[in-house]
Order: structure tokens, then C-alpha cells, then sequence
């Protein structure tokens, strides 16, 4: 790809593997992009668009918002500054964005320390270390998570985060009571190693039968019939710092804003040494996300949630697999 003045653009192969790097549900990454005439587009790849828990298309929308942010980081990371235009066509809606580069200068330092710390990124599914996350942090989060349109709420209310954690137990019972999800969720679970999306089973946490994790906040179970890997120390106190990502209004774009919210929240909490996970079991359907509007009385809409904590003491998660850019990139 050549930039439009025609000299030497972008190394296309390094930017979309960083920004494959984004989490996305079930790690269905569902984008691909496209390369030609001196643009980059930016696609959702509606085949792997989840048809139960994601009927309407919100969860692929914020899976393709953080792969977005992740693709102009690593752009920037490179030195370039793409021009980018958000939803372009009308009459092509999984044209999400195109990016044009339209200068090079010196890579940008801190791009380089956020591009290195979303590589090095991973969902913690373990219980987080028992110190809660210091308020300036909490703050440079909310600071960085906010943007046009979108903004970053941390409950802290003891009555507001009791109706938070009944609005994600609800979602998370109707999930697993219902046979056709807990299929889907199964669908994407890999035994196999050389698997190159899904969730693989060393990543799953393994709870012990008779010693339930104890925490107000569940996190999707991917134990459905298989037995996850990594073990956890049981009878611990789960009390994680929950951020939630809302809009002003609703719609497509303002899913892929939340969706690149939610990557700048987790690339910083990585550069602040805090852990991270994504809680969507009360945002991935329209009922859910309205149900939980109205019981928490919020003015915005609720996009996306994320669980932040100190990482555990155990070694790091493993990384989960990507598909090779060879699969993701198209050069026309």
C-alpha cells in the first residue's frame, strides 16, 4: 500500500496483526480489511456474527470499534496519521470505517508504549489480586475511556452496585437456562491447540464442583461440558472495579465508538498494571441493555462493560490464538 503521494505506505501485515489483537465475543473476531488505492478499509465480517447472543449485531459492532482503535494506534505506532472516515457509505453498513494515511513523521512514543501493551493484552478470567484499583487510576481511565459521544462510568454506590449485580445475574441465568446459547458458547470453546479463533480451554478457568467462585458479578461460563485449564484458587472474595461504557444515543456508530472506548480503557489499565475482562452478558441483547438502563435509572446507554482489578499473583494467562493476517487482509 502506497500513500498518496506515492511513496511507501504503512506496513499493512504488522498493523492488522496488532489490531487483530482486539478482544471480541466468544474471540469470533469478526472483521477483515481491505487494502487498495491508497486506503485501508475496515470491515465487519457478518459470518461470524454470533446468531443467538448477539442477534442484532451490537457485540460484532463493538468487537469491530476496538479492532478500529487498535488499527489507528498501530498506524500511529508506524508514524502515519490516517485520515478517518466512520460508517461512510450508507448503502454498504459493514464498511465500518476507511483510513487514509496521509503523512509520516516520527513515530509516536506513546502510540509505541500503547500498540506494545495491547500486543502484550490478554482477558483475565481469574480472580483479580484483593487491593482495589487507586482512585487516580480509576481516573486517568475514566479520562482516556471518554470521547465524542461516549463516556465512562465507574458505580461506586453500594445500592448501585447491588442492582448492577442483579441485572448481570439475571442476563447471565437467562443465558445458560437457555439450551441454544449454552450450544453456541460450546460452538466456540477449542480443545485443539492449533485452533486459530475461539476460546481455548487453557484459557477457561476450572471451578472445582461443590466450590463456587464467590463473587456479586459472574463472568460468562465457558465451562459448558468441558473443563477449563487454568485453576483458580478457590474461596476468594471477588470484589473487581467495574467500569461501564455508555452513549448519549444509540446506533451503529455509537457501538463502534464504545467498542474503541473500551480498547483505550483496556491498553491503559495494561500500561497501569491492571487486569482486565469484558462483562457483557447484560449488554449483548437489546432487552438486556434496556432492562438494565431502566433498573439502574442511567440517562445514557449502556454499551459495554469491562471488569478491572489487580492481575493475580499466578502467572500470566495465556494469550489467545488469532487467525493470521493472511485470512483478515485483502489487497485489491
Amino acid at each position: 500500500m502506497s500513500s498518496p503521494d506515492g511513496s511507501a505506505g504503512p506496513d499493512l501485515e504488522a498493523v492488522v496483526e496488532a489490531a487483530g489483537r482486539a478482544p471480541s465475543i466468544h474471540n469470533t473476531q469478526p472483521w477483515r480489511w481491505v487494502a487498495r488505492d491508497g486506503v485501508l478499509d475496515v470491515r465487519a465480517d457478518r459470518n461470524r456474527q454470533l446468531h443467538v447472543a448477539d442477534r442484532d449485531g451490537h457485540s460484532l459492532l463493538i468487537s469491530c470499534g476496538a479492532a478500529l482503535e487498535l488499527t489507528e494506534l498501530a498506524l500511529a505506532a508506524q508514524g502515519w496519521a490516517p485520515e478517518a472516515a466512520v460508517l461512510p457509505d450508507p448503502a454498504d453498513p459493514d464498511l465500518l470505517a476507511r483510513l487514509r494515511p496521509v503523512r509520516q513523521d516520527r513515530p509516536d512514543e506513546l502510540a509505541l508504549r500503547r500498540i506494545e501493551a495491547a500486543l502484550g493484552r490478554r482477558s483475565e478470567r481469574r480472580p483479580f489480586g484483593p487491593e482495589p484499583v487507586a482512585g487516580d487510576v480509576v481516573e486517568r481511565l475514566a479520562e482516556i475511556g471518554n470521547g465524542e459521544g461516549v463516556y465512562v462510568h465507574f458505580p461506586t454506590r453500594a445500592d448501585e452496585n447491588l442492582d448492577l449485580a442483579v441485572a448481570i445475574s439475571q442476563a447471565d441465568r437467562s443465558g445458560r437456562d437457555d439450551p441454544a446459547y449454552a450450544a453456541e458458547m460450546a460452538a466456540w470453546v477449542r480443545a485443539d491447540d492449533p485452533a486459530h479463533d475461539g476460546v481455548p480451554m487453557a484459557s477457561i478457568p476450572r471451578v472445582p464442583a461443590g466450590e463456587p467462585r464467590h463473587t456479586d458479578i459472574p463472568l460468562r461460563d465457558f465451562e459448558v461440558g468441558v473443563a477449563g485449564g487454568q485453576l483458580i484458587t478457590p474461596g476468594v472474595d471477588e470484589h473487581p472495579q467495574i467500569a461501564v461504557i455508555l452513549t448519549e444515543t444509540d446506533g451503529d456508530l455509537e457501538q463502534l465508538r464504545a467498542g474503541q472506548a473500551m480498547m483505550r480503557l483496556m491498553v491503559q489499565a495494561e500500561l497501569e498494571g491492571i487486569a482486565s475482562c469484558p462483562l457483557s452478558q447484560s449488554v449483548d441483547l437489546l432487552a438486556f441493555r434496556t432492562r438494565l438502563r431502566t433498573l439502574m435509572g442511567w440517562t445514557g446507554y449502556p454499551q459495554m462493560m469491562l471488569r478491572l482489578g489487580q492481575r493475580p499473583a499466578e502467572p500470566p494467562a495465556p494469550l489467545t490464538p488469532r487467525r493470521p493476517v493472511s485470512e483478515v487482509l485483502t489487497r485489491e
